[in-house]
């Protein structure tokens, strides 16, 4: 408490690396969770992709011949099996935005979703018709009736639906295919079997009938979208080390700047028979209040931040997780603790007489 200023700044460095690893990988994880949890909403059984898809759908491509969807009809177990062609809208009216449109046969994604929960307006019926989430319609600012430009011709809002299922947008299938040049190709296959129990078991029949397809059990897109999301691992992993950089550095310079102002006084303590190791335990108790303070500061800017940041971009979603709460927490206490191992020692090793006659 002699030098708050210099305390606080330590501790603010400490929150921050907290709070930035707690909040990135909030978002990682968030983003993924969202994609997965809006396709297991939709009330499809089964995700068919083509081989080498990627469950990040904004990724995906429209590659798969809408055919398949009678092949797929002959499995047995299958109910029914809707076609979605997924566009990455990068711009609404000027402003960036990435959001997935969901192109679709209406009446077989009804079939399978039980429709739309529309809440304004009405479903997909005419040409270039859209239907946008309440978030995204927040978002926008856009209503029922609002022309949209997009895809090189003129959409208008349908319709605006309950979130938390399938796309952020909505539009007919058809009218997608040929805004984009792709006549009768879809992205991926909803599908529904005729018993969510058997999902596992028509997975792997049609696992046998179309081999090197990508089939997934909606049961499992989020464990294998955070396992095989490309780069995420590697992301997690800069990020640790750089927030154990981090903490190492702010300790060891502040706790440094520390041994040097209080040379004198390590002094007296030595010359009144405090031990090397009692100097030792004194500097890092002092480093490891930091950390405490640090850390716990850092987990409330990071819940600050997961409720303040979708307000500002309403279609972030940020997950925080106790797993990474405790990894951010050990994180900063590692880095503060190594980072004045070096002051304590050299404190401890200090010539009493010497240090005495310091100025």
């Amino acid at each position: 408490m002699h030098r708050k200023t210099r305390t606080a700044v330590s501790v603010l460095a400490v929150a921050m690396e907290v709070a930035m690893v707690m909040i990135l990988v909030g978002m990682a994880n968030g983003t993924l969770g969202d994609i997965a949890d809006r396709l297991q909403n939709v009330g499809a059984d089964v995700l068919f992709q083509p081989p080498d898809a990627s469950l990040i759908l904004g990724a995906t491509s429209a590659v798969m011949p809408v055919r398949f969807v009678a092949l797929i009809q002959n499995v047995e177990g299958v109910h029914a099996v809707t076609p979605v062609l997924n566009w990455h809208v990068s711009q609404i009216r000027g402003e960036s935005r990435a959001v997935n449109l969901w192109a679709v046969d209406y009446e077989s994604f009804n079939h399978i979703s039980g429709g739309l929960d529309i809440v304004q307006g009405r479903g997909l019926r005419d040409p270039n018709d859209l239907v946008m989430d309440t978030i995204l319609a927040n978002a926008t600012g856009l209503k029922v009736g609002d022309a949209l430009p997009m895809l090189n011709r003129e959409f208008r809002l349908a319709g605006i639906c309950r979130a938390g299922a399938g796309g952020r947008l909505y539009a007919r299938i058809q009218d997608v295919q040929e805004a984009i040049g792709t006549p009768e190709r879809a992205s991926f296959f909803l599908i529904k079997g005729k018993s969510s129990l058997e999902a596992d078991a028509l997975t792997l029949r049609l696992q046998q009938r179309f081999p090197g397809y990508k089939i997934t059990t909606m049961a499992q897109v989020s464990k294998t979208m955070q396992e095989n999301a490309v780069g995420l691992k590697q992301f997690k992993e800069a990020l640790t080390g750089m927030a154990v950089v981090i903490s190492f550095l702010v300790v060891l310079l502040a706790m440094y700047t520390t041994i040097i102002e209080r040379t004198r006084e390590i002094g007296i303590l030595r010359a009144i028979g405090a031990s090397q190791t009692r100097v030792v335990q004194l500097v890092i108790a002092e480093s490891f209040l930091i950390c405490v303070a640090g850390v716990t500061a850092g987990m409330v800017l990071a819940i600050a931040g997961s409720w303040y940041l979708p307000s500002l971009f309403p279609t972030l979603v940020v997950q925080l997780s106790r797993e990474w709460a405790l990894i951010a927490a050990a994180l900063g206490l590692a880095g503060g603790l190594l980072g004045s191992l070096y002051p304590a020692v050299k404190a401890a090793r200090m010539d009493p007489i010497h240090a005495l006659n310091f100025e």
